[in-house]
C-alpha cells in the first residue's frame, strides 16, 4: 500500500511539472521572454550555415528536424513537453572576421511541431534572408575595327588590341558571374558592299570572336555566335565609298556581345 501511494505521488509529481511547463511556454509564447546568454552552454554563440535557419518552416518542421537542423537547444529548458526551444547564433557581417550574435527562438504546438519562429533582434532576420538571383543581360559594343584588320576577319586576323580588349571581356565574364547562363556574339556591317559579303563578314568577325572566348576558357556551349550583316545601323551617312563615308559609318561596323548570368 505505502509502495503504491508511492507511486501515486510520483505520477502526481510529474503531472504538475508537465503542467507547469505546459503553462510556461505558453506565457513565453505570448510574452516572448528571452532567456539570460549566461544560462546557455553557447553563450559566445554557435556559427550555422543561414541556409540551416531558412530550412525551419512554421507548421511544417518537427521537433526531430529542427534538432537535425539546429542542433539540440542553446538552453536547459526542460524534458517533457517542452514547446520553447532557444537557441545564440553568430553570423558574419561581410566585414572581415566581424560577427554579430543573435537569438533565436522556436515555438511548437501541442503536436510538436513549429508553430513560430523569432530573433529577438529582428535585424537579425536579414543575415538568413534569401539572397535574390540576379539574373542580368549586360550588352557591351566593340568596334571591328578595331578587333580586325580592313577586311579581315579570321581568328589570326585579330589586332594586337582587340585580342587585349577580347583579352579583357573574357576576364570581365570569367570572374564577374557566379552562374554564367550565355553570352551572345552578334557581327554588324556597314552598307558599303553587297547584302551578302556583308552577311558572310558579319558572320565569320563574330564566330573570329567567340573562337577568342573559348580560347579564354569561357564553354563554347555557352556562346551563341550570329551575323546581322548590315541590319540596325546607328549612323547613317549618305554618299559613294569614299574614306570620308567609310569613316562615317565605322560605328556600324561592330560586334555586340551580352552576357547572361548571375551576379
Amino acid at each position: 500500500m505505502k509502495l503504491q501511494k508511492k507511486y501515486l505521488a510520483i505520477a502526481a509529481t510529474t503531472c504538475m511539472l508537465l503542467g507547469m511547463t505546459s503553462a510556461q511556454a505558453r506565457s513565453s509564447a505570448d510574452n516572448l521572454e528571452w532567456p539570460d546568454l549566461s544560462r546557455s552552454y553557447q553563450a559566445e554563440g554557435d556559427f550555422i550555415q543561414p541556409d540551416m535557419v531558412r530550412r525551419v518552416k512554421a507548421g511544417v518542421s518537427t521537433k526531430d528536424e529542427v534538432r537535425l537542423l539546429l542542433n539540440n537547444p542553446h538552453f536547459t529548458e526542460g524534458y517533457f513537453g517542452v514547446r520553447e526551444w532557444d537557441y545564440v547564433f553568430n553570423f558574419y557581417t561581410g566585414d572581415g572576421s566581424e560577427y554579430v550574435t543573435c537569438q533565436y527562438k522556436v515555438l511548437f504546438d501541442k503536436e510538436m511541431v513549429a508553430s513560430s519562429t523569432h530573433w529577438k533582434n529582428p535585424a537579425c532576420a536579414k543575415f538568413v534572408e534569401s539572397k535574390p538571383v540576379m539574373n542580368q543581360s549586360h550588352p557591351l559594343t566593340l568596334s571591328s575595327d578595331g578587333l580586325f584588320a580592313f577586311g579581315r576577319s579570321g581568328f589570326n586576323d585579330l589586332q594586337p588590341t582587340g585580342r587585349e580588349n577580347l583579352h579583357n571581356l573574357a576576364g570581365q565574364i570569367k570572374s564577374g558571374y557566379k552562374n554564367l547562363r550565355s553570352v551572345d556574339v552578334v557581327g554588324y556591317t556597314d552598307r558599303i558592299g553587297s547584302a551578302e559579303s556583308n552577311m558572310s563578314l558579319s558572320i565569320a568577325r563574330a564566330n573570329a570572336v567567340k573562337q577568342f572566348l573559348v580560347s579564354q576558357g569561357i564553354p563554347a556551349a555557352l556562346i551563341r555566335a550570329q551575323g546581322a550583316g548590315e541590319a540596325k545601323p546607328v549612323a547613317f551617312c549618305n554618299g559613294a565609298a569614299t574614306a570620308a563615308t567609310i569613316a562615317c559609318l565605322m560605328p556600324n561596323r561592330r560586334i555586340e556581345v551580352s552576357v547572361n548570368g548571375d551576379l
